[in-house]
């Protein structure tokens, strides 16, 4: 949420935050809001006056009880008049208020769509960082990634998608899942389960030993949480809310696209001391998406699907240091991609690509698919600044003084998606997949090898 006295000095920058983040702007009127707060404001101000009115029936009441009882009625029935109308005003007021996005980041790339997302690095496994000449917008470096999967001792081969790579391993299984729970669901087995184990531990034990608390988190949440972090209103037809009809107060529960939520709403209605910020805590949870929108598009295997498990990492920090955690969180990104030895981009979203409404800035990290030749999004850090902690009401006090910290969140790690993109560059002839070097311990095999019959 924007803070009310800004939108009032600078509306022409709020409309120009509406048009450049693709915000519909009839939800986002910033005419209407001005009209209405103003309005807001002056009926407030009558209330007031009203209530001092009230302060002086005392005097009249000694000299003229009658007269004051007949006024005393005459302010009461005006005041609630006046309530009503505040109401009124009020909630149009604050519904528009709500569909108003993060102010940009001044380096924010200017662009409608991810065509214009702007290249920050790419790197490639035992080349390292392509140069600053061969980045750009749009897929300028897929031209200089590896046209075949770059882990496969011979290139000579055929490359095989996810989804039947998993069916050879016997490791992903999608039509029973289709059976059990419908499209989009998948059961994991056998080593394609235990490598995402590893992936886990792998940078699980990376954030402990970097001093970030880890959270068991809710998997089911009040509306609150949602509407606090900015995935309501706008994400809503994402999420999937349950019915509450045997649930204690009978209040309504929604299940979570990320920890997200969770997380941050675990300090709302707080002030925290200065002193101990930044807090930085991940969460590896299950999560759940409606893909209402996608149907039809990555039907096969698991890119697409409505529960995924994933690493989230978040931190609740001062104003001046949300910059340098959200350089952080990508660091973080890129030591796990490089661990894997996985080809991958950087790239900083331009206004029409930023995400959600929170977004003050954000980049994607985008592993190569060499088996396909094409990116595709496993990671993505967001500055929301000070957005979600006004709605969540997370302050904090200290000797610089007192005020609403920022809020900065990443996907650490979406499991489905680094599987993927593990079987897509370590695949070779005949179904076989290598495991990465750093998962090996976990999983006890240097390679995977079809499932007999497959």
């Amino acid at each position: 949420m924007i803070d009310a006295k800004a939108i009032r000095a600078n509306p022409d920058a709020m409309r120009e935050a509406v048009r450049v983040r693709k915000v519909d702007p009839e939800k986002a009127n910033v005419d209407r809001w001005l009209e209405l707060d103003g309005a807001r404001r002056e009926l407030q101000s009558r209330i007031d006056g009203l209530n001092g009115e009230k302060k002086e029936l005392a005097k009249l009441g000694k000299s003229d009880p009658d007269a004051a009882r007949q006024k005393g009625q005459e302010l009461r029935e005006r005041g609630r008049e006046m309530e009503q109308e505040l109401g009124g005003i009020a909630a149009e007021w604050q519904e528009i208020m709500d569909w108003f996005p993060n102010w940009p980041h001044p380096d924010m790339p200017e662009g409608m769509g991810e065509e214009e997302n702007v290249e920050e690095k790419a790197w490639i496994p035992r080349q390292g960082y392509l140069s600053a000449d061969k980045l750009g917008r749009g897929e300028t470096s897929g031209e200089y990634m590896p046209k075949r999967p770059v882990h496969a001792a011979d290139q000579d081969f055929k490359p095989l998608h996810h989804a039947e790579l998993g069916i050879k391993l016997g490791g992903i299984d999608t039509l029973q899942g289709g059976q059990v729970s419908g499209s989009r669901f998948a059961y994991l087995r056998g080593d394609v389960a235990l490598m995402q184990y590893a992936l886990s531990q792998l940078l699980i034990d990376e954030l402990l030993a970097r001093g970030y608390e880890m959270f068991v988190p809710p998997l089911l949440v009040r509306e609150r949480a949602l509407y606090g972090t900015s995935h309501f209103p706008e994400g809503r037809d994402q999420v999937y809310g349950i019915k509450t009809d045997n649930v204690e107060e009978g209040t309504d529960l929604f299940l979570v696209g990320s920890s997200e939520p969770t997380n941050f709403s675990y300090f709302m209605d707080r002030t925290l001391d200065a002193v101990e910020l930044p807090t930085k805590v991940f969460a590896y949870t299950a999560c759940f998406r409606s893909e209402a929108g996608s149907w039809g598009k990555d039907v096969k295997g698991i890119k697409r699907v409505h529960q995924f498990d994933k690493i989230e990492m978040n931190a609740v920090c001062l104003p001046q240091q949300s910059e340098e955690v959200y350089e952080e969180f990508g660091q973080v990104n890129e030591w796990l991609l490089q661990q894997l030895e996985l080809p991958y981009r950087i790239v900083d979203k331009c206004h029409g690509d930023a995400g959600y409404l929170a977004s003050h800035r954000q980049r994607d990290l985008e592993v190569w698919m060499s088996g396909s030749g094409e990116f595709m999004e496993v990671m993505t850090d967001t500055n929301a600044t000070d957005y979600q902690a006004r709605r969540l009401n997370i302050r904090y006090k200290g000797e610089e003084g007192r005020g609403f910290c920022h809020l900065v969140n990443d996907t650490g790690c979406a499991m489905g998606r680094l599987l993927i993109s593990i079987l897509d560059n370590y695949q070779q002839p005949g179904g076989v997949v290598k495991v990465p070097e750093a998962l090996q311990r976990v999983v006890k095999k240097e390679q995977l090898e079809p499932a007999r019959g497959k």
